[in-house]
């Protein structure tokens, strides 16, 4: 399977809850696509009118690929990336409550650093204690050579759904 190939399925998948945009450039950085998703809950009293209660959760999906050994794991530079959208991320809204961030990379094998970092890479961020919302992260490695699907802790129930591209 070509990584052009897989992209173009994992973008097939996602455009049914996803507003997807191919080419997205975030703060310098060029990805492949781009995805947010967004959920929103209000209780009303009587009407529509009388909100007492609304929440709103988002998901964005952010991926990109690399040539064989072209992937580098850099934990530092992620996070420093990630303080500096922070806005871009918790979104505008103030009833925003939950927002998880997911980078998919699609690439070679991975060294054993890389493989670690991946693996031990954790970025929870809360909005005066959780009260104002919070923001989680999800990094997924997809080695097209091996065919394998390496996660954090926060992307372990995505690995089902990503290892259904290997199937076919």
């Amino acid at each position: 399977m070509k990584i052009q190939n897989l992209t173009e399925r994992i973008i097939d998948k996602l455009s049914s809850n996803f507003d997807i945009k191919k080419n997205d450039i975030l703060d310098g950085i060029q990805y492949d696509f781009s995805g947010i998703y967004t959920e929103e809950t209000t209780k009303y009293i009587l009407s529509k009118e009388l909100v007492y209660d609304s929440f709103s959760s988002n998901e964005t999906v952010l991926c990109k690929t690399f040539a064989d050994h072209e992937f580098s794991m850099d934990i530092d530079t992620l996070e420093t990336y990630l303080m500096k959208n922070l806005n871009f991320f918790k979104g505008k809204k103030e009833n925003q409550m939950s927002s998880m961030i997911s980078f998919i990379y699609i690439g070679g094998p991975l060294s054993d650093t890389d493989r670690d970092s991946i693996k031990k890479f954790k970025f929870h961020k809360s909005f005066l204690f959780g009260i104002k919302g919070w923001i989680n992260t999800k990094i997924i490695y997809i080695d097209i050579t091996n065919k394998e699907v390496i996660t954090n802790r926060m992307g372990k129930k995505d690995m089902v759904f990503f290892n259904s591209f290997f199937d076919d």
